[in-house]
């Protein structure tokens, strides 16, 4: 049973390590990167293959019975590693674990009481009396245990790699932005409107914080987005700017009665001044702006999910 134990962690920790290095390009880069930090003089990818190959040879050493030399791969193999934390430790830049790829701690103690204990568990199994006959049900069924472990273990860590490295490129992507939208950052062109209770309302009005919205008449988009405005009104000053409809006054009247509710309403024609200003180049637009200076934008209110909200 000695045996059997030994070479069941032993079998999954190098296939853990052999599998964690090659799940992804991302993880053997670092572990290269960790190795030519250690031996700088060295050839790293040739070494970095090298460890690759004997970690290979160890696990299929380990799965052949009545053999001890898997246990000898492995002390060896322990042994060197051993030696490369050492020499991680006394130098003067910290070296991360890169032994199951990507990620890992600055090398250091734990990683020596570590591969001392698999060491220990090496030297105990390849001490262990030989069964007298592998042909046995039992010892036939030990193989089969061992082969199904280093199968499992492989394809489990194969597959939280793969979720891993989906989940990295879904943060390195982020949300898809439309291009069309006015970029934070962006300082507000002047402008000079009138809004429908006759008051001047021009870039000075965003002396502080003030949200805008930029409908059009007939807008499926606008509608919803007018319908969630209401629903769940801005803290902030808000100031609708409608895009007039001259073929249908009454769509037009409708849709300025509706976001009166939200603040101030300016009534604008097509290609009015102020959609330069603000840079918007479709409908529905809204704009967070601070002081003259846009903060965040979007189509839909989800867009604004995780950004502060100017506050009056």
């Amino acid at each position: 049973m000695l045996d059997l134990f030994a070479r069941l962690l032993l079998g999954a920790v190098f296939a853990a390590a052999f599998a964690g290095k090659v799940r992804t390009g991302q993880g053997f880069v670092e572990f290269r990167g960790s190795v030519a930090a250690l031996v700088p003089r060295l050839p790293a990818g040739p070494l970095a293959v090298l460890v690759l190959a004997g970690e290979a040879v160890a696990v299929v050493l380990l799965a052949v019975p009545g053999t001890r030399i898997g246990y000898a791969v492995v002390a060896a193999l322990l042994a060197v590693f051993c030696g490369a934390i050492v020499l991680a430790m006394s130098g003067r830049k910290p070296v991360r674990c890169k032994c199951f790829g990507a990620g890992g701690d600055v090398l250091g103690t734990k990683h020596l009481v570590r591969n001392g204990a698999l060491i220990g568990v090496a030297a105990s199994g390849a001490f262990v009396p030989t069964p007298g006959s592998w042909e046995e049900p039992l010892t036939l069924l030990t193989i089969a245990v061992v082969l199904l472990a280093v199968v499992v273990a492989v394809h489990v860590l194969f597959t939280f790699g793969l979720v891993a490295r989906v989940r990295e490129l879904q943060e390195r992507q982020g949300p898809a932005r439309p291009s069309n939208l006015p970029q934070p950052g962006l300082v507000v062109k002047p402008f000079a409107l009138t809004d429908t209770d006759g008051r001047a309302f021009t870039e000075a009005d965003l002396d502080g914080p003030v949200q805008v919205g930029f409908f059009s008449v007939g807008c499926g988009p606008c509608r919803t987005l007018t319908d969630a405005l209401l629903d769940s009104p801005p803290v902030a000053r808000f100031v609708s700017v409608v895009d007039d409809d001259p073929s249908d006054p009454d769509a037009t009247k409708r849709l300025v009665e509706k976001v009166s509710g939200l603040g101030r309403v300016v009534v604008v024609g097509t290609d009015d001044p102020v959609l330069s200003a603000f840079e918007v180049m479709a409908f529905p637009t809204l704009v967070h702006t601070h002081g003259g200076v846009v903060t965040a934008s979007g189509i839909r209110l989800d867009d604004f999910a995780g950004v502060p909200a100017p506050v009056a």
